[in-house]
């Protein structure tokens, strides 16, 4: 229980959250009644029990709230005294050393190459034998392409183009920064949506289709302008870049894809007899460009075919896409199904004949954007998963350190943590453990759904006045905290009711449910009695 003492004098007041004894969280309890569970919770009896504020003077707390993990250092935050969400970086702490320290540049250095070069959440999401079979990839990629450089400049001295001269001069030097640029690019672009890539593959692999054509197009300008070696870069690693991205979106992505259609655990044949589909492609395709070529080699000839071949590139390619109908749970898809299973569960009503719909039925019925992947309107983007704790807890306000305080005091025993915001959405977040597994986060998205109807109906999302004001204001903070409270605790024993038959009836209507489809940043937050321990006092 926490009691509220008041204080006087000029310091500015803060919050303390003073527990006179331990609360146990609730841990997947089962409710007597599942449809009560779903009820809105009364508020006539123990209104009285609300956690209150204790307001003391100013003091400083260094005790974190929650720790952040992300690329291999852990964020503490705290609640400082100036209004803020206070940010302190540190290194993990490694089994036998010494406790983590502050973060030094050198960190930060290797920070960013983990981000350029190693895939999120490494080690833990990747088989123990990663980085030595890559080590020696990187061996190998090295030598190959030193001799594809060796043959590159005999084969072109091989039909008279001219060794001597400057290096920089030389074609085959030409062609190796007109690919080194696209390759640099690569890089960047890479590290920067490579998350999405698991969330949009669709999305992508059609912006990497485009890139690819965007950059044949600023290749064939090569043409246009004066025989020079400045032109010739300009536009040949102008182009490249857009092709060298467009190429590694569609390889990426076809790796998933390729997961989806084996259906036996028969990926390597499945990618071996794609392999051989593109290269009788690709045969056909030299076939037709040498045929076309023989006609002509002007510039405006080219163009002319490229004006055609775009359109029927991208509409090929759309089609595509549109009969590749994979089962995979994105986050639109599962946010949908989740919300309505949690309303035909609350009204009584007949579900579908598998309990969800197919996806067949979810795409006839066009609740979901552009393939699945997007949302088809703002208000239905409700979840924010594993989000930055700085976007969500953006100021050490009154009312959000005591609702971050109830939620901590629900999850702590969990491996996610919901967090209900005050928005125009009814949003909810949902922060992950670093132990959380697929289970836990297709847990975590039913159970968000079920806790934000309840809050609904109790009007809990309405603003919420400053806590600490006198009269109604304050009597209403509480109320709200209350609501809060209880539905926790009723969505939880809900979920806990009701996680397996969903899973099940997922499964049962083709849905992969062994993984959620969404852009992971790699973040993952300890809370409560964790976050204590992993700071050194708990």
């Amino acid at each position: 229980m926490v009691r509220v003492i008041t204080s006087v004098g000029p310091l500015r007041p803060r919050i303390i959250l003073t527990h006179y004894h331990r609360v146990l969280p609730v841990c997947h309890s089962r409710p007597q009644s599942t449809k009560a569970a779903l009820r809105p919770p009364s508020l006539s009896h123990e209104n009285t029990g609300v956690s209150k504020l204790a307001v003391l003077p100013a003091s400083p707390n260094t005790r974190p709230f929650a720790i952040e993990h992300v690329d291999g250092r852990a964020r503490h935050l705290t609640w400082s005294e100036t209004g803020k969400v206070k940010k302190e970086w540190r290194d993990l702490a490694i089994e036998g050393a010494e406790p983590p320290q502050r973060v030094s540049r050198l960190s930060k250095v290797v920070v960013w190459l983990r981000q350029m070069f190693l895939p999120t959440n490494y080690p833990q999401s990747v088989h123990q034998s990663y980085m030595p079979y890559h080590a020696l990839q990187f061996v190998e990629t090295v030598v190959g392409t030193l001799v594809s450089v060796l043959c590159n400049q005999a084969l072109l001295v091989s039909v008279g183009v001219s060794a001597e001269g400057s290096i920089f001069g030389a074609v085959a030097v030409q062609w190796i920064i007109k690919d080194g640029a696209g390759e640099v690019a690569k890089l960047f672009f890479i590290r920067r949506f490579s998350p999405f890539f698991d969330s949009h593959p669709k999305t992508f692999t059609l912006v990497g289709a485009g890139g690819v054509l965007l950059g044949s197009g600023l290749q064939i300008a090569s043409l246009l302008g004066p025989a020079s070696t400045g032109h010739f870069l300009m536009c040949a690693a102008g182009g490249n870049i857009f092709k060298l991205i467009g190429n590694a979106i569609w390889f990426t992505t076809h790796i998933k894809f390729v997961r989806f259609f084996s259906q036996q655990g028969n990926m390597g044949d499945v990618a071996a007899k794609s392999e051989s589909q593109a290269s009788v492609g690709q045969l056909l395709g030299y076939a037709a460009g040498i045929g076309l070529l023989t006609i002509s080699h002007s510039a405006a000839y080219l163009y002319s075919i490229f004006a055609v071949a775009v359109p029927l590139h991208m509409l090929v390619t759309g089609w595509m896409l549109r009969v590749a109908s994979f089962e995979m749970l994105t986050l639109p898809r599962i946010s949908w199904l989740a919300g309505e299973y949690v309303a035909t569960s609350s009204a009584g009503v007949a579900k579908p004949s598998c309990g969800v719909l197919t996806l067949e039925e979810l795409e006839t019925s066009r609740e979901t954007g552009f393939f699945g992947e997007f949302y088809k309107s703002k208000r239905d983007n409700y979840l924010r998963l594993a989000p930055r704790i700085e976007d969500i807890l953006s100021s050490a306000r009154t009312a959000e350190q005591l609702r971050w305080e109830v939620c901590v005091r629900a999850f702590d025993c969990e491996r996610y943590l919901l967090y209900p915001a005050q928005s125009r959405r009814h949003s909810v977040s949902i922060f992950y453990h670093p132990n959380a597994n697929s289970d836990d986060m297709l847990r975590s998205i039913l159970h968000a759904a079920a806790l934000r109807r309840m809050l609904i109906t109790q009007e809990f999302f309405d603003p919420l006045p400053s806590l600490g004001a006198s009269g109604p204001d304050e009597r209403e903070s509480e109320r709200k905290l209350e609501i809060l409270r209880k539905s926790l605790r009723r969505s939880g024993m809900w979920t806990s009711t009701h996680f397996a038959p969903f899973k099940s009836s997922l499964a049962g209507c083709g849905w992969r449910v062994d993984e959620v489809a969404f852009a992971d940043h790699g973040r993952r937050v300890l809370w409560g009695s964790a976050a204590a321990g992993a700071d050194g006092l708990g």
